[in-house]
């Protein structure tokens, strides 16, 4: 899949306004990271960790969606790629992780099904976010992915870190989880090729 990824980001990145559609979902998907942070975990006022992730998060929506504007020109960037393949890929993953977390400890532990989400999702976003900067022609959006990584991987660790050890409680990993999202992923990033084709096709045909 790693190959798929790396193909589709670079014919993406042919193309400044597909790219400036790619941004703006991925900064949808930060946001709706975030989001899912503040109705959960956050939703009084939480931990000085998970309050960091969640401004972390918030941040990240926004630094794509100014590096969208940037990229466009423009500061009214509203059009997407692959936005609802995208937003269904997050939420389905969010749902089939609680509802596998809940069957293995037999309760609704939300602090634990963040954990997984976080942890699953970043893992990706390590796979992502490097190739996109190997991909991108744009220096701001290369600088910027850099910043992200650094702070994703940080989140990464500790999060990883404290998920283990709960599913070491109950005779589980986190590779378990991690293979769930795996064909998730693989429905969004089959929508996400089929766009960028369609949109390169017909801007050729122009």
């Amino acid at each position: 899949m790693r190959d798929r990824i790396q193909a589709v980001l670079r014919r993406l990145a042919q193309s400044p306004e597909l790219e400036v559609r790619w941004l703006h979902t991925v900064s949808l998907m930060e946001f709706i990271g975030a989001r899912k942070i503040s109705r959960t975990v956050a939703d009084r006022h939480p931990s000085l960790e998970v309050l960091g992730h969640l401004a972390d998060e918030t941040r990240h929506a926004f630094i794509f969606k100014r590096l969208a504007c940037e990229v466009a020109g423009r500061e009214d960037v509203t059009e997407f790629l692959s936005m609802e393949a995208a937003a269904t890929w997050f939420q389905s993953l969010d749902r089939q992780l609680a509802e596998w977390a809940t069957r293995l400890t037999g309760t609704t532990d939300v602090y634990l099904h963040y954990l997984l989400t976080t942890a699953v999702v970043e893992r990706r976003a390590m796979v992502l976010y490097p190739l996109y900067k190997a991909a991108t022609r744009q220096a701001v959006v290369r600088e910027e992915l850099g910043r992200v990584v650094v702070e994703e991987q940080s989140h990464r660790r500790a999060i990883e870190d404290a998920c283990q050890q709960r599913l070491a409680q109950v005779g589980a990993t986190l590779e378990s989880a991690v293979a769930l999202e795996e064909p998730l992923f693989e429905a969004f990033l089959s929508v996400l090729e089929k766009d960028v084709d369609a949109a390169l096709a017909g801007a050729q045909a122009a």
